[in-house]
């Protein structure tokens, strides 16, 4: 959980905030830092995951099995739950019932790059993946974010799945 409060503040209600999340990172004193950190992380863990996307097509593509290329990108400096997590879904054929719906992705990466416009800072990275996740929850709206990757697939004709099947 992200918090903005004083400290003392922030100490009175930390009880309550632990009954939410094992893990409170104050961010700052400012009302709303929290939201704001929260929307740069976002816009973070979306490029991570369209960019994971990209990849396994292109592994997929190239004839690379997917459970090497899933051993190799978990083992790597590119490795990450957000990374790790998508490869997984993806590899698996998982595209809905994840628990992590294209919808809030969108919705948290529309936060993001409305900050980013109100804020005058330009996010090249995270304006493709909105576009991509745009693309997503508009082909496959009950989709999880994972979903997206079936859109690339659609265009080269392969996907990456456990088993050397093509999706």
């Amino acid at each position: 959980m992200m918090a903005a409060a004083n400290e003392e503040l922030l100490n009175d209600n930390r009880e309550v905030m632990e009954a939410v999340s094992a893990t409170i990172h104050h961010v700052g004193s400012e009302p709303g830092m929290g939201q704001t950190v929260k929307a740069c992380l976002q816009s973070l863990i979306g490029s991570i995951f369209t960019a994971t996307f990209e990849a396994t097509v292109l592994a997929a593509k190239s004839g690379v099995r997917a459970e090497a290329f899933q051993k190799v990108v978990s083992t790597s400096s590119a490795s990450s739950t957000a990374a790790n997590t998508a490869m997984e879904n993806i590899i698996e054929g998982r595209f809905e019932g994840t628990g992590s719906h294209i919808a809030t992705m969108h919705k948290d990466m529309t936060i993001a790059m409305d900050l980013a416009r109100d804020s005058g800072v330009p996010l090249f990275t995270a304006a493709t993946a909105m576009q991509l996740f745009q693309a997503g929850i508009t082909k496959h709206p009950e989709g999880d974010n994972w979903a997206v990757t079936k859109i690339m697939e659609d265009i080269v004709g392969t996907g990456l799945r456990k088993g050397g099947g093509d999706g």
